[in-house]
């Protein structure tokens, strides 16, 4: 939990190095409140949309798009947008922290945009199945590349000793205790 609070501390500082614990530490706990957050709400949107479909109103939720659900499941829903514009910045930060642990620039971070122009393309060709089945397996061979890519870089030992970004934090860490 200290490495969370830690992130949550630096949410702004791209500059220094983050170690293994502390980057793994914050995503892990990222993960199990958007799981909890994401949870509540896809039940509550599954009873609405059940509700609304013995009810005879399922031909107009599929004509309106998509569905945020109402009442108190919309204000999950914006509890998840507001906490994932929240995490946001600190998850930015500390990823750009573990790569200068590793020896890297924080513009490998960059990375993360390159299915960008896939995503906007696959939501302007629905008119085709055949363009939407295409972009949409390019976008998961993509985004399946760049989360292996993280989770290497996550799995690297840090430099030894101080690099251009700062001392080791494993090595500043052990002194302390």
């Amino acid at each position: 939990m200290k490495y969370f609070l830690k992130c949550w501390k630096h949410y702004a500082d791209f500059k220094g190095r983050a170690r293994r614990k502390e980057y793994w530490m914050f995503l892990l706990f990222n993960y199990i409140i958007s799981f909890i957050i994401g949870t509540v709400y896809y039940i509550g949107v599954m009873f609405q949309a059940f509700a609304k479909f013995s009810s005879g109103e399922m031909y107009n939720m599929a004509l309106s798009g998509l569905y945020f659900g109402t009442g108190w499941v919309f204000v999950i829903f914006c509890i998840m947008m507001a906490y994932s514009l929240a995490v946001l910045l600190p998850t930015l930060a500390v990823i750009v922290r573990r790569l200068h642990d590793i020896g890297r620039k924080g513009t490998w971070l960059l990375l993360l945009l390159v299915p960008l122009p896939l995503y906007c393309i696959f939501y302007f060709c629905m008119f085709s199945l055949v363009a939407v089945i295409i972009l949409g397996i390019l976008m998961m061979i993509c985004s399946l590349g760049i989360t292996v890519l993280y989770i290497v870089l996550g799995c690297i030992d840090g430099q030894k000793g101080e690099n251009q970004y700062g001392p080791n934090p494993k090595e500043e860490e052990a002194m302390n205790n």
